[in-house]
C-alpha cells in the first residue's frame, strides 16, 4: 500500500529507458505490447518524438497473440517492416502483457538476427521498473555488443547516461560535452544524446569514461572489466564543482583508478529530490558556490547501492517522498509535482526543477538549464 500514489503521476518505466537510450542510433525499436506503451512513450516520455523519424514501433498486441503466445506472427512482422526500413539494428522490448505471458525477448532477438543479419538486441522489460533502469540496461547492452579494445587515445573521453528524461533537450547535454572540451579533452562518444552508432563502436579508444547519470554506471563497470578503461562519476554543476571534477578527471586518466565526487554535506538547509548523480552535483554547487552549509540529495528512482555514499537517502513511491521533504528542511528543490506534497503547516521554501521523467509533458519546456556557469539563473530564484 505504501506504494500507492494520490498525488504524484506514474514515473516513466523501463521500457521508455530502453527507448530513449536509443533513439537517435539509427536502429528500429519495437514495443511489444498493444499500442498503450507505445503511446505512453512516444506521447509523455520521448521530448524528441515530434518532428524527428525515429523508428519506435507497436506490435499490435491482441488477445489472441496473448493467449497463443505466437512469437513468429511477431517474428515476421518485425523482418518485413526491417526489409523496408534498413535500419542499423533491431531492438524487441516488452510491456507488462508479455511479462505475464512469459516472452522471450531474447530468443526473439536471437532468431531475429539470425534471419536478418542486423544487430538484435532483446530486453525484458515489464513496466513495473522505472526509467533509469532501462536505460542502464541498453547502454550496457550497447557497450557490449559495440565496445573493443583499441589503442587509448590521450585525454578522450566517453560520456555515460545522457537521456533526456535527465537533461532534457534544451543545451544541457551538449553543455556537458562543451565543458569538458574546453578543458582540453576529446568527447569520443556521448552515450547516448547527440551521439551515431559508428561513434558508439569507437568508445574503446576512451582514456576515461564520465558517468554523467546513473543510467551510465553499469556501461561504465563493464567497461572498466572489459577494455580496462577507468570512470568518474559526476557532473560539471557550477564553478567549484566543475574544477574538483576536472581535478578528479585528471587523476583517473593518470593513474587508471575509478572515481566519485563527493557528496556534499548532509543536512537541513537543502533538500535536492530527483535523479542522484544529478541531484548531489546541484548540492555541492549549492554548499561550494553559493554558501549553504549544508544540503541533502534524495535519489527517488531506482535505488544503487553503489553511488550511495554513507548516509546518503533515497525515497521510494509518493509517502516516503513526503516524509522526506517534510523532514524540517529549509529549501525543498524538485519537480512542480512535489510541491502538492509538502504539509500545510510546512515553513519549507520549494523551488521547481522539473524532471520529465516525474511530469513529463506538462512541465518539460520549464527545465532548468543546470550544466556549469548556467546553474546561476536558476539559484537567482532560491
Amino acid at each position: 500500500m505504501e506504494k500507492i500514489s494520490l498525488n504524484l503521476p506514474p514515473f516513466a518505466p523501463d521500457y521508455s529507458g530502453v527507448c530513449s537510450a536509443l533513439f537517435e542510433l539509427g536502429g528500429m525499436i519495437v514495443i511489444h505490447d498493444a499500442c498503450g506503451c507505445t503511446g505512453n512513450y512516444t506521447g509523455f516520455d520521448e521530448p524528441r518524438w515530434y518532428g524527428s523519424s525515429s523508428g519506435v514501433y507497436c506490435s499490435v498486441l491482441r488477445q489472441i497473440d496473448a493467449i497463443l503466445g505466437d512469437d513468429e506472427k511477431l517474428i515476421g512482422r518485425i523482418m518485413e517492416a526491417a526489409a523496408e526500413m534498413l535500419p542499423k539494428f533491431i531492438c524487441v522490448t516488452g510491456s507488462p502483457v508479455p511479462m505475464v505471458i512469459g516472452t522471450d525477448f531474447q530468443g526473439i532477438a536471437d532468431e531475429l538476427e539470425q534471419r536478418t543479419g542486423l544487430p538484435a538486441f532483446g530486453f525484458s522489460t515489464t513496466g513495473l521498473r522505472l526509467y533509469d533502469s532501462g536505460a542502464s540496461d541498453a547502454f550496457l547492452a550497447l557497450v557490449r555488443r559495440f565496445g573493443k579494445k583499441e589503442e587509448t587515445e590521450e585525454k578522450r573521453i566517453n560520456l555515460l547516461g545522457l537521456t533526456p528524461l535527465d537533461f532534457y533537450t534544451n543545451g544541457n547535454a551538449e553543455a556537458v560535452c562543451s565543458c569538458f572540451e574546453q578543458a582540453g579533452y576529446t568527447v569520443g562518444t556521448s552515450l547516448a544524446m547527440g551521439a551515431s552508432l559508428e561513434e558508439i563502436m569507437t568508445c574503446g579508444r576512451a582514456q576515461a569514461n564520465i558517468v554523467v547519470s546513473q543510467s551510465g554506471l553499469a556501461a561504465a563497470n563493464d567497461m572498466y572489466e572489459r577494455l580496462g578503461i577507468p570512470y568518474v562519476v559526476g557532473l560539471p554543476v557550477g564553478k567549484k564543482p566543475t574544477e574538483e571534477l576536472l581535478r578528479l578527471l585528471e587523476q583517473t586518466c593518470r593513474d587508471g583508478k575509478n572515481r566519485m565526487a563527493a557528496p556534499p554535506r548532509p543536512g537541513k538547509q537543502a533538500l535536492i529530490l530527483g535523479e542522484r548523480v544529478i541531484s548531489e552535483a546541484i548540492g555541492r554547487c549549492l554548499v561550494q558556490d553559493h554558501g549553504l552549509e549544508n544540503a541533502a540529495a534524495v535519489s527517488i528512482f531506482t535505488p544503487n547501492a553503489e553511488l550511495t555514499h554513507p548516509g546518503g537517502l533515497h525515497a521510494s513511491g509518493e509517502a516516503e517522498i513526503a516524509a522526506v521533504m517534510n523532514g524540517g528542511y529549509e529549501l525543498v528543490i524538485g519537480d512542480p509535482m512535489f510541491r502538492r506534497l509538502l504539509a500545510p503547516d510546512s515553513r519549507a521554501k520549494f523551488v521547481d526543477f522539473p524532471s520529465p521523467a516525474v511530469s513529463s509533458k506538462l512541465h518539460w519546456n520549464e527545465c532548468i538549464p543546470f550544466i556549469g556557469e548556467h546553474i546561476e539563473e536558476f539559484v537567482k530564484r532560491i
